[in-house]
């Protein structure tokens, strides 16, 4: 490589990762302003965005690019009072923070591909919160490393979809007073019961604080929503290998 090619690289990797930082504080902060959204929280969040997405281009990042137009899209629809726009808005906030995370983990990693092994690509999951707006996060991150993924926020849609969706895999949240996670475990287990499946348990807690409630529920693996999503989708790629050596 010549000088002028190495000089140019080392200064488009160092606009890359000012970006990174920039635009993870802008999500951060974005996420925030949906506890309480207001109408210039909103403007001012689309105004970010819109910059952001100027930046990946030029930087020849176009799938932050385009998380950053769908996020923008959402935040003006939010300051417009659009019905049911907060919900959206946390979406794509959520997937460009994944996207950011991910871009920075290569980039450390000096350019190496942060996207795992494909082999999962013929896994099924079915995510369970009962949040929906957390259900649709974690959903819209596996989706993104090729897997085939529903979503449900009650024990009688999660239950529907052991029959009509067939999962491999569950990947459940442990704590939510209005779902009985031990039921729901035990109903997909019996409906699972003739072909290979697991059963994948997350939390912001950590493994120490739920072990009673760990030892109950005996899934295959837990993991804490501490580590972050990249972790989470580790775990799982590694259930899939084993499911589908």
């Amino acid at each position: 490589m010549h000088e002028d090619e190495t000089m140019s690289s080392g200064m488009s990797e160092t606009m890359l990762a000012r970006l990174l930082e920039v635009a993870r504080h802008k999500v951060v902060a974005g996420m925030a302003s949906m506890d309480k959204p207001a109408p210039d929280a909103a403007l001012q969040l689309a105004a970010d965005l819109h910059a952001i997405a100027g930046e990946a281009t030029l930087l020849e990042r176009p799938e932050l690019s385009r998380a950053a137009l769908e996020g923008e899209d959402a935040a003006r629809l939010l300051a417009r009072g659009g019905a049911g726009a907060v919900e959206p808005c946390m979406r794509s906030l959520r997937r460009l923070g994944y996207l950011l995370q991910e871009a920075s983990e290569a980039l450390e990693a000096d350019g190496a591909s942060a996207r795992r092994p494909a082999a999962s690509a013929k896994a099924k999951l079915l995510v369970v919160d009962d949040s929906p707006v957390a259900a649709l996060a974690l959903a819209d991150v596996f989706e993104m490393h090729d897997y085939t993924v529903r979503v449900a926020s009650s024990i009688e849609k999660a239950v529907e979809l052991f029959s009509s969706f067939a999962p491999d895999v569950l990947v459940s949240d442990v704590h939510m007073p209005v779902l009985d996670v031990a039921e729901l475990c035990r109903r997909f287990r019996a409906s699972a019961a003739d072909r290979r499946s697991a059963i994948v348990l997350v939390s912001g807690r950590s493994e120490a604080e739920l072990r009673e409630r760990l030892d109950e529920i005996k899934p295959d693996v837990f993991v804490s929503k501490l580590a972050g999503a990249a972790a989470v989708v580790t775990r799982v790629d590694a259930v899939c290998r084993d499911l589908f050596p």
